[in-house]
């Protein structure tokens, strides 16, 4: 029987040789339907995730149903991991799978060669493989990576096919609106001295849950102030009042006060038992207690932990050649025996193992080149899907030292390849290259580059770092940098070495959204030449590399 609900209770992780827990005592509930984990890069969603489908144990917690007794469907964040039911899949043409195959456009020919697909197509197949093992759970982590605005409605369609309890990790907020509805955040809280990551479950969609969080964070922060001064308040007052039982304390051992006709009073003061200003310290006292509570309060009270604004000093100037990039007209195909390149010195042959024939020579994608922007469309963009894409034309790219490129097109259509073609014929200038897609051998390289800096350097690095909204802390104490931190670690580690190209393959892939703000940001200041593929127009024209979309 399908579960409708899976609970995790009191979940705590902490990664090995770390000194501190990734999160503590986390608890949620997953209903049948689409929910989405939200939060900043390295906050623990890929972990949580991770230990919601069994893959890692917690140190405390539970999870309800046990994850081994359900089928857990999973699409990683990684597009070079090609599913383990591919074999499976390719086989399968039951009704189910065809439509899976029609929502997601996939062509006949993808199961055979992954290796070949785009990014964007192998996220679909991706998708299409973890649909197709009838989950009970469903999790989809970072879905629509690498994709084009079409292919992100063919996710979405798939994604609504599911009737199960599903699961998506994404920063992608249309796609979050058009399928969740609800939203699970994990987010640093500051409580008393110390922040901690909690989650708060919203009902809706992104917008609806960012509307939600604004208003709560706003109530946190007032709450917090009027806290503040009530504690000032009663500091104030108690100082007050100490300087009065300080004087009437003098007073009474010192009788002046005193009526001289006041027989009792003068009594009890030779005798010992005064009275003047026994009602006095005895406020004093309760304010004590007061004044505690108070305290007690505000240090309960929790607020969202501080954010930076990416503000980032670029200490670069850029290259005082006329040219630092030069790519002449020609073609570039895709491992065709039957038909050569073109015969100049920078045209480029990128090996693939698709198989095609001299029927096929037509079938070359086309990019053009105007106003900073050079666009990649296939032949026949109504047929694009089911074309078989050979090769990639392309005129003369010539980029000065300070020129700032945008690189579009549907998925396919070779903006990676143009981009290495393009990387070949750059001049020998200091150069900064993040690539589409990461591994774990990158991150190990990334950090014993860190810690082999000098330690003004290293200061450096991870104060950008920090701005960039990125816990150095966690970084420095061996924690493991998720996708997203490790390419903020990989801009930050080459800002001393003042690159003056910068190319960036789908840089948002991983991403939060108020790190792709801040990335667009710092790009958009960047003095040096920059070359940037990326499928989100908001995204291009924050960084100043407006594409003039029709």
């Amino acid at each position: 029987m399908q579960p409708t609900t899976l609970t995790i209770n009191n979940i705590t992780f902490t990664y090995p040789n770390t000194p501190e827990p990734l999160f503590e005592n986390i608890d949620a509930t997953f209903p049948t339907g689409w929910t989405a984990i939200l939060g900043d890069n390295g906050i623990g969603k890929t972990t949580l995730t991770a230990i919601i489908r069994g893959s890692w144990k917690p140190d405390t917690g539970t999870i309800a149903p046990n994850p081994h007794r359900m089928i857990i469907g999973h699409c990683p964040q990684d597009t070079t991991i090609a599913p383990a039911n591919l074999e499976d899949f390719t086989a399968d043409w039951t009704p189910e799978a065809i439509a899976i195959r029609n929502d997601l456009k996939l062509c006949d020919d993808w199961p055979y060669r992954y290796s070949t697909l785009s990014g964007g197509e192998r996220k679909r197949l991706q998708i299409a493989c973890a649909l197709a093992s009838r989950p009970d759970v469903l999790i989809l982590d970072e879905p629509t990576n690498h994709v084009d605005a079409q292919t992100r409605m063919h996710i979405i369609a798939a994604m609504r096919r599911h009737h199960g309890i599903g699961i998506v990790i994404s920063h992608d907020t249309a796609l979050i609106d058009a399928t969740c509805s609800r939203c699970i955040i994990l987010t640093r809280r500051h409580i008393g001295s110390r922040n901690v990551t909690v989650a708060e479950t919203y009902p809706g969609g992104y917008t609806q849950t960012a509307a939600a969080m604004a208003m709560r964070n706003t109530a946190d922060e007032s709450a917090l102030d009027a806290a503040r001064r009530e504690t000032k308040r009663l500091e104030i007052v108690k100082t007050q009042r100490y300087a009065t039982v300080q004087r009437l304390d003098s007073a009474r051992q010192s009788g002046r006060h005193i009526n001289p006709k006041d027989h009792d009073a003068r009594a009890a003061l030779k005798y010992g038992r005064p009275t003047i200003g026994a009602a006095s310290t005895r406020q004093y006292t309760q304010l004590d207690g007061r004044l505690a509570a108070a305290r007690r309060h505000a240090e309960g009270l929790t607020t969202a932990a501080k954010r930076y604004d990416g503000n980032i000093w670029l200490d670069i100037e850029p290259s005082h050649r006329r040219e630092i990039l030069r790519l002449e007209t020609g073609r570039i195909t895709f491992d065709n025996p039957t038909d050569q390149p073109t015969h100049n010195p920078t045209s480029t042959t990128h090996k693939t193992s698709r198989n095609v024939t001299a029927a096929d020579t037509s079938a070359y994608c086309q990019a053009t080149y105007a106003n900073n922007h050079i666009r990649l469309m296939p032949p026949d963009i109504a047929n694009a899907e089911q074309s078989v894409l050979i090769g990639l034309m392309f005129p003369t790219i010539s980029i000065g030292p300070r020129d700032h490129i945008a690189i579009t097109g549907p998925n396919g259509t070779g903006k990676s390849t143009l981009l290495r073609a393009m990387l070949e014929c750059a001049t020998d200038v200091p150069r900064l290259v993040i690539a589409q897609n990461t591994t774990d051998d990158d991150a190990v390289r990334a950090v014993q580059q860190l810690h082999a800096l000098p330690s003004g350097t290293r200061s450096q690095v991870l104060g950008a770092y920090a701005q960039l909204n990125a816990d150095p802390d966690r970084l420095l104490a061996g924690g493991r940098p998720s996708p997203g931190e490790l390419r903020k670690l990989l801009l930050c580690l080459a800002l001393p070495e003042r690159p003056q190209l910068i190319i960036m393959d789908e840089p948002t892939n991983h991403l939060d959204l108020s790190s792709k703000k801040t990335l667009a940001r710092l790009l958009a200041q960047y003095p040096g030449a920059l070359i940037v593929v990326s499928h989100d127009d908001w995204f291009l024209d924050l960084a100043g590399l407006s594409t003039n979309h029709q």
